[in-house]
């Protein structure tokens, strides 16, 4: 699901969350997370995003590439 402001996100994402909202395939945000560029904690075998980290990386501008 694409969000189009903070306030709708849920308190905590998933990879897809992350990656629809980037426009970005599943292995660039896992990419992103196994890096630490996004930081997550793991739950099992899933990733969980908290929404500030998120926004934060997003406000940080932090590349990508």
């Amino acid at each position: 699901m694409k969000y189009y402001d903070f306030e709708s996100m849920p308190l905590v994402l998933d990879v897809i969350d992350i990656c629809d909202t980037l426009s970005i395939g599943r292995n660039k945000g896992y990419e992103l997370i196994n890096s630490g560029r996004i930081p997550a904690l793991r739950i099992g075998n899933h990733f969980r995003i908290p929404r500030e980290e998120f926004i934060k990386f997003l406000r940080e501008g932090v590349q990508t590439a």
